[in-house]
């Protein structure tokens, strides 16, 4: 048989065929270049695939070649050397059983914790002692709320409004100002599909990111802090690095989706509220808290997510209400200047309106240092090697998207 008819009467891929010839598994004739599989030949691909099939390492299978091509498994002193090999063999399975049966008892015990975990998880809403946060943002006046659905703990249902004309409501525990998503680039991922379909090289890249804002994070030092995260529509990130939080911090989560804070509020509700947490719903910059309230900002790709729709800084808008000891972190994405013009281009296309200066990482350090002091910063790596577009489609392939991660401070500390 020619080798294409070995391929298709065994099944086999014709590079595993080639492998087994080139390191001798097989020595085929050939004949006009081209290898002929005789009966002696096929005898011995049989024998590979059964041993194949007891798991024989590939090493052994030659060794049992060998044995045979020399002497045909006659001589006793080959009869014995293959019933040990057999016998190594069998006792080699009889451990990977032992370890394959505790391994399956384990899957069963984590399946059956996960079956065990609640259907229902607490159900959160706007934080009592979160209130005296809230404020008008077109006046700075107190709140009132009418028509309240509360417990002890939260508000689940109430129409908040101001003497100045100013209204908004609190609607399953999310606060939602009105103030919606007009852009037609834009819409909730409350699946997540985006996270799923991120290759693994940038979840590792992100990983970097992690570990250098935690250090730092976690040197800040410190409780009781009101910790602010905004566009969560780009990525969840505090969701899933809650042992950051204090039981005595407060959150205050912002998105210009409310369907992306459903989602939000869902993830955290089910893996435990470390601490209270306030969900707030405004397209609008301008959410209805108090200025100088918040000391610790999380951007994680905020500012370039800001910059797909405004022509403005991110951290400039968010500024007012950030206290004088502010700390800030968050991550930048940046392509090296000068060195992605069909991604510029890509993207200026996607999203008409967008700021020409994003994913520049000179413009982003110039403009933070306007009203911030950057503490430090750190190039956690590029996308280029794999190939991958960390989730943007406008990512023109041969172009280094990098990752920076950042912290800063308002001037003066």
């Amino acid at each position: 048989m020619k080798i294409g008819q070995v391929v298709r009467e065994y099944g086999i891929p014709v590079n595993s065929l080639y492998f087994y010839i080139h390191n001798g598994l097989l020595v085929p004739p050939r004949k006009n270049h081209q290898y002929l599989f005789d009966e002696r030949t096929i005898a011995d691909l049989q024998w590979i695939l059964e041993l194949k099939e007891l798991e024989f390492p590939l090493k052994t299978i030659h060794r049992l070649l060998s044995l045979r091509r020399i002497s045909n498994l006659c001589t006793e002193a080959d009869i014995q050397e293959l019933k040990a090999i057999y016998r190594a063999q069998a006792e080699t399975l009889r451990e990977k059983e032992k370890k394959l049966a505790k391994a399956r008892q384990i899957l069963q015990d984590k399946l059956a914790s996960l079956e065990a975990r609640t259907a229902s998880p607490g159900r959160t809403g706007v934080p009592l002692q979160m209130l005296p946060l809230l404020c008008c943002p077109h006046c700075g006046g107190e709140l009132l709320l009418d028509h309240v659905s509360m417990s002890q703990k939260y508000v689940w249902q109430a129409d908040l409004s101001c003497s100045c004309g100013y209204g908004a409501a609190i609607r399953d525990g999310i606060l939602e100002t009105g103030n919606v998503n007009t852009s037609p680039y834009d819409k909730p991922d409350t699946t997540r599909e985006l996270y799923r379909d991120l290759p693994s090289r940038t979840l590792s890249l992100f990983e970097r990111s992690y570990h250098w804002m935690e250090e730092r994070i976690k040197k800040s030092g410190g409780t009781g802090h009101v910790w602010l995260e905004t566009y969560v529509t780009a990525w969840f990130f505090l969701h899933n690095h809650l042992e950051l939080l204090a039981p005595d911090d407060c959150l205050i989560v912002v998105d210009k989706f409310p369907e992306t804070l459903r989602a939000y509020k869902k993830v955290i509700e089910e893996q435990g509220v470390p601490c209270p947490v306030l969900y707030i719903a405004d397209a609008s910059m301008q959410p209805p808290i108090r200025h100088h309230c918040i000391d610790r900002s999380m951007d994680f790709f905020g500012t370039n997510e800001h910059s797909f729709y405004h022509e403005d800084f991110y951290l400039d808008r968010m500024a007012p209400y950030f206290s004088r000891d502010c700390r800030l972190f968050g991550v930048y994405f940046f392509f090296r200047t000068g060195a992605a013009p069909k991604s510029m281009q890509r993207y200026l296309s996607m999203y008409p309106g967008a700021s020409a200066h994003n994913f520049h990482w000179e413009w982003f350090r110039d403009h933070l240092q306007g009203q911030f002091r950057l503490r430090d910063s750190e190039d956690c790596g590029d996308s280029l090697d794999s190939g991958d577009n960390l989730g943007l489609g406008f990512h023109a392939a041969g172009e280094e998207l990098h990752l920076g991660a950042y912290s800063a401070v308002m001037k003066g500390m």
